[in-house]
């Protein structure tokens, strides 16, 4: 059994997992922002079900130090961190002022950064670990209205290929679930720019966008978001060296295109770095 760490645990594919792990026995810390007010209702169900609840805010590196600290605490080590928290965001990305793109940038990037900060030393320390990221088609793919949060979820894709490679020497993985929208609480509440004046300009080109993307969400039969959940299970529990790079998981024709051009970034990657010298280093 697994001792595990999902951040973003109280909604969505984060509850999900959690409850999914801690049905199948695996030590499971669900990481909440607010325990003692936003999430404290969350936070109670939680721990009916037996999984232990700590406060880990990924905009505060203290805060995640002091998650990841409270888990080696209680459990005496830390074996995987499924880095899930995350916000939608939707809009013409001129529509949102330098200070919005910064906060949706750091919510969605640099939350994965300092999560991964806080655990990393202890899982090189242990010479074994797996850093999971919950990841998204929109990596790959940026339709309108979505460009900064395909952006965000780019960079993830980055990051996480970089401590891939950069982190095998240590024994600790670094893989992605790159999933597609499913039915959760994230379209709900998702975030919109605040410049009124520069949304208006794009008017009913946004306005149908939306209206066009409710109405496919209708009449599309729903996917079942306990999918991503079961990927981020069968991760947790494969051997370690055994986990692929890139989980993807969603209808067949997104997917397969989706993993279509993934083999071709890879062979990119191998191409580029053998004209660095460097393709060595590539794991």
């Amino acid at each position: 059994m697994r001792v595990v760490l999902v951040t973003g645990a109280g909604s969505g594919f984060g509850r999900l997992t959690v409850e999914a792990l801690g049905a199948r026995g695996h030590t499971v810390f669900a990481g909440l922002r607010g325990v003692g007010g936003r999430n404290e209702k969350a936070a109670a169900e939680l721990t009916a079900l037996g999984l232990r609840v700590v406060e880990l805010d990924v905009l505060d590196q203290a805060s995640a130090d002091a998650a990841v600290a409270a888990v080696l605490q209680d459990a005496g080590r830390l074996d995987v961190v499924i880095n899930n928290a995350g916000r939608m965001f939707a809009g013409p990305v001129e529509a949102f002022t330098a200070e919005e793109v910064s906060t949706i940038l750091d919510v969605n990037v640099l939350g994965a950064v300092r999560v991964a900060r806080a655990a990393l030393p202890h899982l090189r320390r242990q010479g074994h670990g797996v850093l999971i990221q919950n990841g998204s088609l929109a990596g790959w793919t940026t339709v309108p209205y979505t460009g900064l949060y395909s952006a965000g979820k780019a960079a993830i894709r980055s990051l996480v290929e970089g401590w891939h490679h950069e982190l095998a020497p240590f024994g600790v993985e670094s893989v992605i679930v790159d999933a597609a929208s499913y039915p959760t609480n994230i379209g709900a509440n998702a975030g919109s720019p605040s410049d009124a004046e520069r949304l208006a300009v794009y008017g009913e080109g946004f306005t149908g966008f939306m209206s066009g993307l409710l109405a496919h969400a209708a009449a599309a039969t729903p996917g079942d978001p306990r999918e991503v959940a079961d990927a981020f299970v069968r991760l947790v529990e494969m051997r370690d060296g055994t986990r692929p790079f890139r989980t993807v998981v969603g209808p067949d024709a997104e997917s397969d295109a989706v993993r279509a051009a993934a083999v071709a970034a890879d062979r990119a990657t191998e191409a580029v770095a053998t004209g660095l010298g460097v393709a060595s280093h590539l794991v």
